[in-house]
């Protein structure tokens, strides 16, 4: 991104206090250092983008609300979207990092009660920002908003594989925790958007369809893929055969009296 040119002696958009003036401390305009500044502007964003749907965020409503010109925002960030790609890209490596370390003393049960309420918790304090990122509202299927978003569901699976103790994964169990990741978003939106279950129905049906994928569902397709494996090598087998038969060999049998 091309380096915009800092906005003279960055106090420019915050006016000077006066005396009598009543304003709060926090609109007030405080001189920082460059990445204190830069990240005070990313925490009032992430606050605003956590509040409101994106389309209803403006550069000049996080100028305001941090106590700078909007065009410094512009300086440290650029566009509204690449502020709002610097929120998603922040949240989506805390909420990664929300996994807890193995414990060899909890059952597998307890282990995945314990992942998915650490996942409600992090979808409820972030619920506006997290929808407006999968749906990418306000400017259309963004390329790099997905990327994010898909690099943060494979990180997320193999915190999983992790926390459940999984010693040799497939690539089979991994597109299972993959497609469970697409069902816990939409057991959340129907929590926190559609309001149509609660937070415990919720709980309870991303925990046993966790535990059902991983001890009953991922071991069948698994034994399918591995039959079906199985079958492909008799086929090749077999066809490996033929083809080796000496040229001639069952026209000359057909010709016998």
């Amino acid at each position: 991104m091309e380096r915009r040119a800092a906005p003279r002696g960055e106090a420019a958009g915050a006016a000077t206090p006066r005396p009598g003036d009543t304003r709060s401390p926090k609109a007030r305009y405080q001189r920082l250092p460059r990445d204190e500044r830069r990240d005070q502007i990313l925490d009032v964003a992430r606050r605003m983008f956590t509040e409101l749907p994106y389309a209803e965020v403006a550069t000049a409503a996080i100028a305001r609300e941090a106590g700078v010109q909007r065009g410094l925002i512009h300086y440290y960030f650029g566009t509204k979207r690449e502020l709002f790609l610097k929120v998603v890209q922040g949240l989506t490596a805390t909420a990664a990092v929300q996994a807890p370390p193995p414990d060899e003393r909890m059952t597998l049960p307890e282990t995945v009660e314990l992942c998915v309420n650490l996942f409600l918790d992090t979808a409820e304090r972030n619920a506006t920002t997290w929808f407006a990122a999968l749906d990418a509202e306000g400017f259309g299927q963004d390329p790099e908003l997905l990327h994010i978003v898909n690099r943060f569901r494979d990180r997320t699976v193999e915190h999983m594989l992790a926390v459940l103790r999984v010693p040799a994964p497939t690539g089979t169990l991994r597109a299972v925790l993959r497609i469970y990741s697409g069902l816990a978003d939409a057991a959340t939106r129907q929590w926190l958007q559609e309001r149509t279950l609660d937070r415990a129905q919720v709980q309870t049906l991303l925990a046993r369809s966790l535990l059902s994928m991983v001890t009953d569902i991922a071991p069948a397709l698994e034994a399918q893929d591995a039959a079906g494996l199985e079958a492909g090598d008799r086929l090749l087998h077999a066809a490996a055969h033929r083809d080796g038969e000496p040229d001639g060999l069952a026209a000359d049998a057909r010709a016998e009296p």
